[in-house]
């Protein structure tokens, strides 16, 4: 285990346990296990598999590492819940609900200050771009962490778009064989940007397509619905 991630164990099973109570009764439901008792499977299981396996991409200094630490939580919860015969699609809902409870809790002021942040384009312009410079400088010291590009004009009927170059998560769980997890986890930012009424749409993912993953906000559409998850309503969405 990387250093970073032992002397962050504490904090991260902190925000484990922030991201999955709010599925308490669905986790119980699923286990007949009281939730302290299923959440603690899920932590050690958690803590043997992800944090001892964990890239290190940069530790604190980059928001990319808070992303990795966060969907695996969810892949921890879907290999314990296997173990109590639960499907990959009841696996995929719970992560939606416990993403969309954790959105819908934040205050409305907080929203309404997100979806102003993603529908300014020009703001959004500038600040991925800083964010591509940051991105660069951590890939050299850290191969394997986040790359990303802001496209400038954006895409085709769009408003802003920018790629993911490098997706740690992809890569992680090619390497330790999560691949069937990977459309579920990508299916999660459907479900923050909708909280805010943001319409995102995606066409090409680093796991799929082995290219780049591409956010593409078209400011005066309808957000997509991400329940049943978008890459099976057949729209060509991923």
């Amino acid at each position: 285990m990387h250093e970073y991630y032992a002397k962050k164990a504490p904090k991260l099973k902190k925000e484990m346990n922030g991201l999955l109570k709010p599925i308490s009764r669905g986790l119980t439901k699923h286990s007949k296990k009281e939730y302290a008792d299923i959440f603690s499977e899920i932590w050690e299981h958690y803590r043997q598999n992800m944090l001892e396996n964990f890239p290190y991409i940069g530790g604190d200094k980059v928001s990319g590492t808070g992303n990795l630490t966060g969907a695996y939580c969810f892949v921890s919860m879907g290999e314990v819940l296997k173990r109590y015969n639960v499907q990959m699609e009841e696996i995929g809902h719970l992560m939606v609900l416990a993403y969309e409870r954790r959105f819908n809790a934040m205050p409305g002021i907080i929203k309404a200050i997100a979806r102003k942040y993603f529908t300014n384009v020009k703001s959004l312009n500038k600040k991925y771009l800083k964010k591509d410079a940051q991105n660069a400088a951590n890939a050299a010291e850290n191969p394997g962490s986040f790359e990303t590009k802001t496209i400038i004009p954006p895409e085709k009927g769009c408003d802003f778009s920018y790629h993911n170059l490098v997706c740690p998560l992809s890569d992680f769980a090619k390497a330790h064989g999560y691949e069937e997890y990977m459309p579920y986890l990508c299916n999660l930012d459907y479900v923050m940007f909708g909280v805010f009424g943001v319409p995102l749409y995606r066409e090409h993912t680093c796991f799929e397509d082995g290219d780049y993953c591409d956010f593409k906000l078209k400011m005066d559409a309808k957000p997509m619905e991400y329940w049943p998850p978008v890459f099976m309503q057949g729209k060509g969405y991923k």
